[in-house]
């Protein structure tokens, strides 16, 4: 009797958690959409200054959309009349250079003219791709198992990083999965298969910080000083970290229970980031998910403000991936893109 009474008690605490979590998620009508593509994308990106967006179109060219204009600007693809799938693009931190990807194959293009710029074949898939400040270095997440620092105007590779498998008691080096540039582009962030973020010296190739993770790390971004780290483990927590000192400053987490306490192994704590955005200033940041959820946090501490469902594109096609996400210049509003080909603009204050 003893145990079905806890067993009891226990289903109402996780019913009563659920509620905590799910009470502060609304469904918002966008101010605007827009069709950016047909048949859906597997990437897209804002430029920094959150006039544009780029979507990597499935079986067609990539296009640069002029966001508040809902004009094209410009259609990308390796091969001219061949359309292939772009599977991940990108822009330099500067805005004036912007990167497609088909499989092995980089292309970069003049944000000025939409002319291309240099033409770049590697021997293997290019999963993930950062672009340093002003686009004359590249940061690549390769399938081989390692990341690639490649200088652009000598073509040549600077640095080879590697996720040895220690982490997760393996004796053969892990997938890296995602990569992005500091600001400064001084350094590098990779995460992988084997739980951890690090952060690199770009010039030395030295290791310089190790984060764990529960689960795989999908998804690594700097704040906007550099001050900062966010990193993403799959069905698992999104957390901040601080450059300088190493630790742990916030867990993105819409309730107030402590993730990394007795209760953090529950599934309702856990979630897939797959889309994040810093405000100009980097006082705010908005994250995206594979539920089609949309969250506003304070960067310094990880408050929440509260979460938001984006719109189907049609009832029978429930799956909603937002891929992009990002704040208009003037900060008053967020911009998101999904995997289904609408891109759209929420008030955010």
């Amino acid at each position: 009797m003893t145990g079905i009474l806890s067993n009891t008690i226990r289903l109402s605490l996780i019913g009563l958690l659920v509620g905590t979590l799910t009470a502060c998620t609304e469904e918002r009508t966008p101010t605007q959409s827009w069709q950016h593509s047909t048949n859906g994308s597997y990437a897209a990106a804002f430029s920094p200054d959150g006039r544009y967006v780029l979507v990597g179109d499935i079986d067609e060219p990539a296009k640069l959309w002029d966001i508040e204009k809902n004009e094209l600007k410009y259609a990308w693809q390796n091969t001219e009349g061949d359309a292939g799938t772009t599977t991940d693009v990108a822009f330099s931190h500067d805005g004036k250079v912007a990167a497609t990807v088909e499989s092995n194959i980089i292309v970069l293009w003049n944000m000025e003219n939409g002319k291309p710029m240099t033409r770049l074949t590697f021997p293997t898939t290019v999963k993930d791709i950062a672009l340093s400040p002003r686009g004359e270095f590249l940061l690549m997440a390769l399938q081989d198992r390692t990341a690639v620092y490649f200088d652009v105007i000598r073509n040549r590779v600077i640095q080879i990083f590697k996720h040895d498998g220690k982490a997760v008691g393996s004796d053969i080096d892990q997938l890296i999965n995602t990569v992005t540039i500091s600001p400064n582009g001084k350094y590098g962030l990779t995460g992988g298969d084997d739980h951890t973020a690090r952060m690199w010296d770009l010039e030395t190739g030295k290791q310089l910080r190790t984060w764990l993770h529960g689960n795989s790390v999908n998804l690594v971004t700097f704040s906007p000083s550099g001050a900062s780290v966010v990193s993403s483990a799959g069905n698992d927590q999104t957390r901040i970290w601080d450059v300088r000192s190493g630790k742990q400053t916030a867990v993105l987490n819409t309730s107030d229970i402590d993730v990394d306490g007795i209760w953090g192994d529950f599934p309702v704590f856990k979630t897939t980031t797959t889309a994040l955005a810093y405000s100009q200033k980097g006082k705010y940041l908005v994250t995206g998910h594979p539920n089609r959820e949309m969250c506003v946090w304070r960067a310094k501490d990880g408050h929440a403000y509260g979460c938001w469902k984006i719109p189907r594109k049609a009832e029978l096609k429930p799956g909603v991936v937002i891929e992009a996400l990002g704040f208009s210049p003037d900060g008053r509003n967020i911009y998101s893109e999904a995997g289904n080909g609408l891109g759209q603009k929420w008030r955010f204050r």
